[in-house]
């Protein structure tokens, strides 16, 4: 608006932008008594390496209901994800079902989370405990030794209709609950991109939730590629992830999906008892990506409203 105002003047046209600069640098001075005078400017990207480093891809699921006042006993919506090197992801899908082949007997078997928490499905073994049991022990050796990198959003219903209600925590972020978690999770992939993969540009893979849904996952993600947030600037987006997600079903028996699927669970007990050591939460907070990003959180694991 300024370079406006200064390319009418050199032209010799009426200054008709001067209301509107004070209109905004008053609102501005406002805002600023409301932040106690720290106004941060959005997050920018540094420059990416030159060669830029290999691409990685990101894999995206949830657990829990996202509805901020469900019934559901499980109170907590977790938004969670992997971050695997894509020349390294051969070798982590070759450990995976070699460990499937070994243990469940197949590396077509598909691990679902709720199947390893009741004994069901690929976790059901005709009801012997003892293989389940040994199943369970190996699964977290398993999980120890595979190489990626964890970023997980916990979105505390309870606590968070009684502090801030049914709305978005503010204007700028958007009201579907599902989104605004989308929005907190990309914000912190774009910074673990940059921080520990020498800015990689990654693709972003996620599990289908139906035609609805999968559309607006798919017109968030290109929202923030064009907007950003309020935290994060387009251009920090744009350069680090590509441009449209792709959706996968659970037949399609993807390594990076089901790891994903067997995180998120546990950081959101964590979070809920944080006295309590989850199934699996040891193995997965090693994977948390480490690094301070404020005060009160690893740039791996955000917890939503903070207490």
């Amino acid at each position: 608006m300024r370079l406006a105002q200064r390319t009418r003047a050199d032209s010799g046209l009426p200054d008709e932008l001067a209301p509107i600069l004070a209109q905004g640098d008053s609102e501005l001075g406002g805002l600023r008594a409301k932040a106690q005078g720290r106004i941060f400017p959005r997050k920018r990207p540094y420059l990416p390496s030159n060669p830029r480093p290999t691409s990685c891809t990101v894999y995206l699921d949830e657990c829990g209901t996202h509805f901020l006042s469900a019934k559901d006993p499980f109170k907590a919506f977790v938004l969670a994800c992997i971050i695997v090197p894509d020349n390294e992801y051969r070798k982590l899908d070759r450990q995976w079902k070699a460990w499937k082949t070994s243990k469940l007997g197949s590396s077509g078997k598909i691990v679902h989370e709720p199947d390893v928490r009741k004994g069901m499905g690929s976790f059901y073994f005709n009801g012997d405990e003892s293989r389940r049991d040994s199943a369970l022990v190996s699964l977290r050796e398993q999980l120890q030794r595979l190489d990626f990198t964890a970023i997980a959003v916990v979105i505390d219903r309870v606590e968070y209709t009684k502090q801030i209600g049914e709305n978005p925590m503010d204007s700028s972020l958007p009201t579907h609950p599902y989104l605004m978690a989308l929005d907190f999770l990309e914000e912190r992939i774009v910074m673990v991109l940059e921080s520990k993969y020498r800015g990689s540009v990654a693709r972003i893979v996620a599990e289908a939730r139906g035609p609805k849904d999968d559309a607006l996952l798919q017109y968030e993600h290109t929202r923030l590629l064009l907007d950003g947030t309020s935290y994060v600037s387009a251009a920090w987006f744009r350069q680090q992830l590509a441009p449209g997600l792709e959706f996968k079903i659970k037949k399609d028996n993807s390594t990076g999906l089901q790891i994903t699927d067997l995180l998120a669970r546990p950081c959101g007990e964590k979070v809920l008892f944080p006295s309590s050591t989850p199934d699996r939460w040891p193995e997965f907070r090693d994977k948390l990506c480490q690094g301070q990003e404020t005060a009160h959180s690893i740039l791996g694991l955000k917890v939503v409203p903070w207490d």
